[in-house]
């Protein structure tokens, strides 16, 4: 039997202790390579990347220097408003717990106060202004409405009566409204005194019906029924005649001729009407009537008519324009044909409201 003997062969056993370590060490280099490869690389990328955004950074300040300068500046400014408020709010603090004196608070809360952009007067109503007379002849188709009042006084001269002074006499009157001539129709009650020498002897009684037909724009129609004197007084101590009692109707028209002026706008009137009575001449039953009159200033309307009987001129006066105060001067009978003959008569009318609309 023959034993084998087991031998050591260092070369070979060396030759494979080094092919595992080179095969070890091998991947070991290239991952530690690979690490700092990419380290380096993106530290690089980092130093790059920085040295771009240094270079972005350099041009846009260059080119927007004027703008960040505003910023700045405006940061500066947002800076010190911040800064600011607190001592703003210090006096406010102080007011609040009552520490301060009384006198600086109240400086201080005017000093607080913001004067406003838009400053809105509160505008007063303006007084109405009143329109001067337009009839002078006959009767007119407008008239006195609820709580509407007027007073007037007239004198005249005597005409074929008498010559002297003593013969000159005054008439008043006094009447008032009731109903709206605008939505049904309103109705006017007056008195007249004959005599202002001989006052209380002798008195008529007028009663009128009138509304407005027509209202548009700058016109307006109204129509009338009227009955003069429809009931009268006399006394022993007068001296005047009885007073004939006469029926009438009437249209007139008012419409403004320059509706755009701010000063006066210039309204004209027009009326057309019959009636007996006063309105007629010698034995007719009855009688035409007409007026025209306009208004040249905002106080002063002149106008003429025929009141069924003669030729009739007249002007009236507003002597303040928000004082319903009228003064009227009017020639009556310019052609002589009554029996009265030609007067000059001086009449003050006041109109006034005595319950509020």
């Amino acid at each position: 039997m023959s034993s084998k003997k087991h031998s050591v062969r260092p070369g070979n056993h060396w030759k494979q202790l080094i092919y595992l370590g080179l095969w070890l060490t091998l991947p070991t280099l290239f991952l530690t390579t690979a690490i700092s490869v990419n380290s380096a690389s993106a530290a690089d990328d980092i130093i790059t990347e920085n040295q771009n955004s240094e270079l972005s950074t350099d041009k846009t300040a260059k080119a927007n220097s004027v703008t960040d300068t505003k910023q700045v500046v405006a940061a500066a400014e947002l800076e010190k408003t911040v800064a600011s408020v607190p001592e703003q709010n210090q006096p406010q603090l102080i007011a609040q717990t009552g520490d301060g004196n009384p006198d600086d608070v109240d400086k201080i809360r005017q000093d607080l106060l913001i004067e406003p952009l838009i400053k809105i007067k509160v505008a007063l109503d303006p007084k109405p202004t009143y329109p001067p007379g337009l009839s002078f002849a006959g009767a007119s188709a407008f008239g006195a409405n609820m709580s509407d009042a007027f007073v007037g006084l007239s004198a005249a001269t005597a005409g074929n009566r008498g010559n002297s002074i003593n013969d000159i006499d005054a008439s008043t009157s006094l009447g008032f409204g009731l109903g709206n001539s605008e939505k049904l129709v309103g109705l006017e009650l007056s008195f007249n005194n004959g005599s202002v020498k001989n006052f209380g002897s002798n008195g008529t009684f007028d009663l009128k019906a009138h509304r407005i037909v027509y209202a548009k724009g700058t016109n307006q129609i109204a129509v009338a029924a009227g009955w003069k004197a429809f009931a009268q007084y006399q006394t022993k101590n007068s001296s005047e005649e009885i007073r004939p009692s006469s029926l009438y109707g009437v249209v007139t028209s008012y419409s403004l001729l320059k509706p755009n002026d701010p000063v006066n706008k210039m309204p004209v009137s027009f009326s057309l009407g019959v009636g007996g009575g006063d309105f007629r001449q010698g034995n007719a039953s009855t009688g035409v009537f007409a007026g025209a009159g306009v208004q040249v200033h905002p106080q002063v309307g002149v106008g003429l008519g025929w009141s069924g009987v003669g030729l009739n001129l007249g002007a009236s006066f507003v002597p303040v324009p928000t004082l319903p105060l009228t003064i009227t001067v009017q020639g009556a009978d310019l052609t002589d044909n009554s029996v009265g003959g030609t007067t000059f008569a001086l009449s003050i009318g006041y109109g006034f409201n005595f319950l509020p609309k």
